[in-house]
């Protein structure tokens, strides 16, 4: 079996929604957070991602108690 180099996921792999979800087989799928709470934003989008409505750069706070961040600090 080869190893094979990731795809990079354009704008996902620095925004703040981007949870990194491993399998079972070492494939690692790029999630996205807003689609928890707005179905118009696709689970897993088509990678790379190179324009985006809902990016927020990571080191930004999202709002989503879930990450441990909060809008206000």
């Amino acid at each position: 079996m080869s190893r094979r180099t990731p795809t990079p996921a354009g704008l996902c792999a620095a925004c703040a929604h981007q949870q990194l979800v491993p399998n079972t087989r070492g494939s690692v799928f790029s999630l996205c957070g807003r689609s928890r709470t707005d179905p118009s934003y696709p689970k897993y989008p088509p990678i790379p991602v190179r324009a985006c409505p809902g990016f927020v750069p990571r080191d930004q706070p999202t709002g989503d108690p879930a990450r441990g961040r909060e809008a206000n600090g």
